[in-house]
């Protein structure tokens, strides 16, 4: 584990918004659950985001990029509203759009995918 591999495990990729204190989360993704669907990639500030879960969701930006779609990585050590997910470094993701939350744990990229279809109201 060095310093390098560090540096790239903590920084989002460019389609992706890194939260990293409670002022951001409530700006950033607070005020956008509503009719944009959220994704958060959920991870443990020694972890960083899921490397493995990046393709399934750039595929995902990249094809839906019409629709309202904002992903996120956030830190669950830093943040109170992930209070309850801190500490295990299962790769969890949040998919939210209004008041319907859905949890996704593991690297289960179908899962994931489908989750996020979804709440964009797209059929697979």
């Amino acid at each position: 584990f060095t310093a390098v591999t560090h540096a790239v495990r903590s920084v989002a990729m460019s389609f992706q918004t890194a939260i990293s204190h409670d002022d951001q989360w409530t700006i950033e993704v607070e005020k956008a659950v509503g009719e944009t669907t959220v994704v958060v990639d959920v991870h443990q500030g020694w972890a960083g985001p899921c490397v493995a879960a990046q393709s399934t969701l750039k595929k995902i930006v990249f094809d839906h990029g019409d629709k309202p779609l904002k992903m996120f990585t956030a830190d669950a050590d830093s943040l109170t509203a992930l209070f309850d997910y801190q500490g295990p470094c299962e790769p969890l993701f949040l998919v939210i759009k209004g008041n319907d939350r859905r949890e996704i744990r593991g690297v289960d990229a179908p899962a994931l995918r489908s989750a996020i279809l979804a709440k964009l109201g797209v059929s697979e």
